[in-house]
């Protein structure tokens, strides 16, 4: 990959438009405040960290091409080797920054060539070097591109084309990636640049959007419910309910590991056992059948218009760091007769598993288990005395 960058800039040096400021930086700077420190990620010959300097900005130009890097440092003027600081700097790994650091990250056309899991985790750096308030700005593929579908399908929008893999981003899909983590300012599919103007590209994705503080992200706990569920065959053996996570753009930490039917309570005043029914149903296309051990208390509505009850889940967990902060009901159910069926894009390949192979995934490789569910299955394989 290296030396396909190398090979790009060499070609790039011999083109009309290489040393302007690229259409997206002369329309940003509006949105940068005095004096801003900015670091700028995939920056290749470093025409834009150029016209930020120009402009008063203070930049680090970043970027992991050694021919990218000796170029941009031969232009980098004498008035401006205070205010330009040229690195080598390889953005799939720990920025090697400050937390808070940075007014603003910058990425042309840099942030759209990696996997889901590795996007969300340079997505994770980039929030962390940034100030409270401060600003990532980025221009990306877009999935109106000519080029996308083109080439090897490694996931959904990602390719592998010639001899680089690239992501294409819609409005929708970016919006999904940032939006726990950024207050969008802008983001449209009005981008374009010189080189991809004389192809016809005028539909890449703009995004400006401000950090949110690390304790504005979520400002309440997320209720959710699950049920582990479990069938018994006629020799006796027991078997699991699982199906695999999948939520690559939403979630690429989680996704591809094994979980329970659960859903968040996101309908005001539902009961929460219809909530269960709910999820179960659409996750597997199963019906409840009964909660074991069930304990509810009646129904108190003291003043005629309001109502309130009681219930003993099988147990609750919490997430305590990172993904998002959950804190649910677990309870233990049997459904219907009936072969179970992926019903939602966010999860697929629900299957019955025994018991013991599941509870031997727990010891020996809990990382193939999602981790908030990870605590109920300590409850039920280990503090349940009825399954020894």
């Amino acid at each position: 990959m290296i030396n396909a960058w190398d090979k790009l800039h060499n070609r790039y040096k011999g083109e009309d438009w290489i040393d302007k400021p690229n259409i997206f930086a002369e329309e940003v700077i509006k949105y940068l405040k005095k004096d801003s420190n900015i670091l700028e990620l995939g920056a290749g010959q470093g025409q834009d960290s150029r016209c930020f300097a120009e402009n008063g900005f203070n930049v680090i130009s970043s970027d992991i091409s050694k021919e990218a890097l000796k170029i941009n440092k031969e232009k980098v003027s004498v008035k401006l080797k205070d205010k330009v600081k040229v690195i080598e700097l390889d953005m799939t790994e720990q920025l090697p920054f400050n937390d808070n650091q940075f007014d603003v990250v910058y990425a042309h056309l840099s942030f759209h060539y990696f996997d889901s899991k590795k996007t969300k985790q340079i997505l994770n750096e980039i929030y962390r070097v940034l100030k409270d308030g401060g600003l990532l700005i980025m221009l990306n593929n877009s999935t109106a591109d000519p080029e996308y579908g083109i080439g090897e399908k490694i996931e959904k929008d990602y390719f592998l084309i010639k001899d680089k893999n690239k992501r294409f981003f819609s409005v929708n899909t970016l919006r999904d990636v940032v939006k726990y983590q950024f207050n969008t300012i802008l983001l449209d599919d009005l981008g374009e640049t010189y080189k991809d103007s004389v192809k016809g590209v005028h539909n890449l994705i703009r995004f400006v959007g401000s950090k949110i503080p690390r304790n504005d992200l979520f400002q309440t706990a997320l209720p959710f419910t699950g049920g582990i569920i479990e069938r018994t065959l006629g020799n006796g053996d027991v078997e699991l309910l699982l199906q695999t996570r999948w939520k690559p753009e939403k979630d690429p930490v989680y996704s591809g590991t094994f979980e329970f039917p659960a859903g968040v309570l996101d309908k005001g005043y539902e009961n929460i056992y219809d909530t269960l029914k709910r999820e179960i149903f659409e996750e597997t296309g199963l019906r409840l059948k009964c909660i074991k051990n069930d304990s509810q208390t009646k129904k108190f509505s003291p003043k005629g218009d309001d109502s309130s009850f009681g219930f003993k889940p099988f147990c609750q967990v919490q997430q305590l760091k990172n993904g998002k902060p959950w804190i649910g009901s677990i309870f233990i159910c049997e459904v219907e007769g009936g072969v179970p069926t992926s019903q939602k894009s966010e999860a697929k390949d629900v299957k019955w598993m025994k018991r013991e192979v599941v509870r031997k995934m727990f010891e020996e490789n809990p990382e193939k288990l999602f981790t908030l569910e990870l605590p109920a299955w300590d409850y039920y394989f280990n503090m349940n005395s009825s399954l020894d």
